[in-house]
């Protein structure tokens, strides 16, 4: 053995000490003996959520393919029509529901598919201090916001991916190396917006949020390059679409450097020249909770004579499905975000890392 490769050393970084110690000695005793690791990526390989970063990317640049009555139809795709719950009335105290926002979002989006997204009547500069904007824009995080909180998560996700459809696979993986690089440089935290007081459609003024920007954790690609080098394998399992972790993963300009085939995510179905549509490839599983665990199950365990992971990452209850059903996990990577996964911190094989919640980085103590 090289002298290159004759030790386990994690780069110190941001590491809570104790954490760093136990990774090291957990890659030193499965050096070279087939076996594997699994995390999540959105907030805990990087800091940030990358397809949420493109959903507010796409609107900030009204980046879409879509015609107005294609994107009509894609906003009310399988949305129920009832009353939202009585915390998401409109500022005037209305109750509303995904017909009166849709309504208005669609009468907007007409406005700047004409003047912009098709024809550029408008820079994006003009387009963006138009009142059509500004409407569009918070109704458009209002509602984003209003689907898992008043149906399912699952819902809420197709909801996003489906903004994506009519572009190929190329195309979105170049929009989504486009959004990485711009909220790599933007501010972290959240941003609130309000919608149009001059038109307030059917909904009337709302106000919608989202939690902006992205930041590369050098800590965990470390812990990527040190597992791989002695022979662990490193796979990501993302309830974000597949294209976009692919770009995050891979492009060597990032540094995480993975394998494009080591990556499992979530897929929408596509036509014969690659044309995302509207409807998500049920072939492989939903990658949210169970989804995850089946996804190990059915395409990773049967690489390592069924063994399971001897190290999941994440930060949320969609992971906690991978995080406890393997028997073979020694050791549970809680990438630790207020309130989630409160009930894992206590298990004797979790390592707690906290962050910095204004600077997105590792918090050492």
């Amino acid at each position: 053995m090289s002298i290159e490769n004759s030790c386990v050393r994690l780069d110190e970084g941001r590491w809570n000490p104790k954490n760093r110690e136990v990774l090291e000695k957990l890659i030193k005793k499965y050096r070279d003996t087939n076996s594997y690791a699994v995390f999540d990526w959105d907030n805990t390989s990087i800091q940030g959520d990358t397809q949420l970063n493109l959903f507010i990317y796409q609107i900030e640049n009204l980046k879409y393919k879509l015609n107005p009555e294609q994107f009509n139809k894609v906003i009310r795709k399988n949305v129920p029509t009832s009353n939202f719950k009585e915390r998401f009335k409109n500022l005037d105290g209305e109750i509303l529901n995904a017909t009166k926002l849709a309504n208005d979002i669609y009468k907007e989006y007409i406005f700047l598919y004409e003047n912009y997204i098709s024809d550029k009547k408008f820079s994006l500069k003009e387009i963006r201090n138009t009142e059509e904007f500004k409407d569009f824009r918070a109704k458009m995080h209002y509602f984003h916001n209003v689907l898992p909180n008043n149906f399912s998560a699952e819902l809420a996700c197709l909801w996003e991916f489906y903004l994506l459809s009519g572009m190929t696979k190329d195309e979105v993986k170049s929009l989504a190396k486009e959004s990485n690089d711009v909220k790599l440089g933007e501010a972290i935290g959240d941003v609130i917006l309000e919608s149009s007081r001059v038109l307030t459609g059917e909904a009337g003024i709302v106000r919608g949020i989202y939690d902006n920007g992205l930041r590369i954790r050098p800590e965990m690609a470390n812990l990527y390059h040190e597992l791989k080098r002695n022979g662990i394998d490193v796979y990501i399992i993302s309830a974000s679409m597949q294209e976009l972790i692919e770009v995050f993963a891979t492009d060597k300009s990032y540094g995480y450097n993975l394998e494009i085939e080591n990556i499992y995510a979530m897929r929408l179905k596509s036509t014969t020249d690659n044309i995302l549509v509207d409807e998500y490839n049920y072939e492989y599983p939903f990658t949210q909770r169970k989804g995850k665990s089946e996804i190990i199950e059915k395409f990773i365990k049967p690489k390592y004579n069924r063994k399971g992971p001897i190290l999941v990452g994440g930060d949320a209850v969609g992971d906690e499905n991978m995080l406890t059903e393997f028997r073979d996990t020694e050791v549970l990577l809680i990438m630790k975000r207020e309130g989630k996964l409160d009930n894992l911190v206590n298990d004797k094989r979790a390592l707690v890392q906290y962050r910095n919640l204004q600077t997105g980085l590792l918090d050492p103590k």
